[in-house]
């Protein structure tokens, strides 16, 4: 079936509620009601922004209530996508890292307060990072008037400044996203450990929680369901009459940035295990969701491997993941409310607008709309 013919389907006839589309919720109207509602939204706005295969999942107080797929696992539309469709989730994965570190950390396998830069082809790659003219080289004013400083190769830098993306200018002294550093992160654990940086995720986070069918990189031989059910991923065409085409698969090897490969499912039973200390016990996860504290005293908006932020005094710790021409998501949390959103599809279409230096996941129309229906001050229930 052409691409055209699939998703004008799609469009058209929609996929009809399951029945019951939330049984989890069976006895509580308001919450029925809530997603009900999301779930609508959820639908219209994939139609919007053109994406082809996309899915999500709710979790209220340590249960999934909601794990819905929309349209399509393949390019023939053959398969319908489903709670089990697996993504790239590409930065949702420096969350792990940030708990793998922590845990390590904990340990005393790594300290967080050793030099970085101290891998061996720093010096290289920081000379080719200082000369490249990308915001994450620093020194280049962003689109909002702020200018970072620029990274200085002859600083040291320790594996905290990395992990909570303070290395430009004063090492320590100010943030600003920058995965292209923040990946390296397990190549130094390599070096320093002689393991496989996905061996130690599997340790301290996947295995140490009892999850299965999350895939460390597309190489991890126990990833299970998340290598067999892969979306393949789709550009926007506007040279086609659905907009859109098939795109190359982005790199799918495991680093400390990207390479973690699940669904919705996998990912909300990866929140609820953080939630219940199987991962990290409560001090060390409470540690890993506290940011520094900037040089005007407001926190950070970056942890360890979590953007953080308050939203009408609700806190919020959450990753988006964003391959463009490929995948985007989100992995949000309200831990104090009981609350996690996952969405997860295979265009860029779930991607939007952050600044590199401010959490601000609100300009997520999805995000928006989830804070709105089960954390705003109007939310019934």
């Amino acid at each position: 079936m052409r691409l055209l013919a699939a998703f004008t389907a799609l469009i058209t006839a929609a996929m009809p509620f399951q029945a019951p589309l939330f049984a989890q919720t069976a006895g509580d109207p308001a919450l029925e009601e809530k997603l009900a509602e999301f779930d609508a939204f959820v639908r219209e706005y994939r139609t919007e922004n053109t994406v082809f295969s996309m899915s999500y999942a709710v979790v209220v107080d340590g249960e999934i209530v909601a794990a819905h797929g929309i349209g399509w696992q393949d390019h023939d539309a053959e398969e319908r996508t489903t709670a089990d469709t697996s993504y790239l989730v590409a930065s949702i994965t420096k969350t792990f890292t940030g708990a793998t570190l922590i845990g390590m950390d904990a340990d005393g396998i790594i300290d967080l307060d050793a030099p970085f830069t101290d891998l061996s082809d720093w010096d290289g790659r920081c000379e080719w990072l200082s000369g490249a003219g990308l915001p994450m080289s620093g020194g280049v004013t962003l689109d909002d008037g702020y200018t970072p400083p620029p990274i200085n190769c002859d600083a040291t830098l320790s594996l905290r400044n990395v992990l909570q993306m303070r290395v430009l200018g004063e090492p320590g002294s100010n943030f600003l996203y920058n995965p292209i550093v923040f990946g390296r992160l397990a190549n130094w654990v390599e070096e320093q450990t002689g393991e496989p940086f996905d061996v130690w995720v599997r340790r301290y986070v996947i295995d140490k929680a009892g999850l299965a069918n999350i895939a460390a990189g597309w190489r991890d031989p126990h990833g299970g369901d998340a290598l067999r059910l892969l979306a393949p991923p789709f550009r926007h065409a506007p040279e086609e009459g659905d907009n859109l085409a098939p795109s190359p698969l982005p790199n799918p090897e495991m680093n400390a940035s990207s390479g973690i490969i699940a669904s919705v499912r996998a990912l909300a039973e990866y929140s609820i295990a953080l939630d219940e200390g199987r991962i990290l016990s409560p001090a060390l996860r409470d540690t890993m969701w506290t940011p520094p504290t900037e040089a005007d005293g407001t926190p950070a908006s970056y942890a360890y491997g979590w953007w953080t932020q308050s939203w009408n005094g609700k806190r919020l710790v959450w990753h988006g993941g964003w391959w463009p021409d490929a995948y985007a998501g989100m992995l949000l949390k309200l831990p104090d409310e009981g609350l996690t959103l996952i969405a997860l599809g295979n265009t860029d279409g779930l991607h939007w607008p952050n600044r590199l230096q401010v959490a601000e996941i609100e300009n997520s129309p999805l995000a928006a709309k989830f804070l709105q229906l089960f954390a705003g001050e109007d939310s019934p229930g």
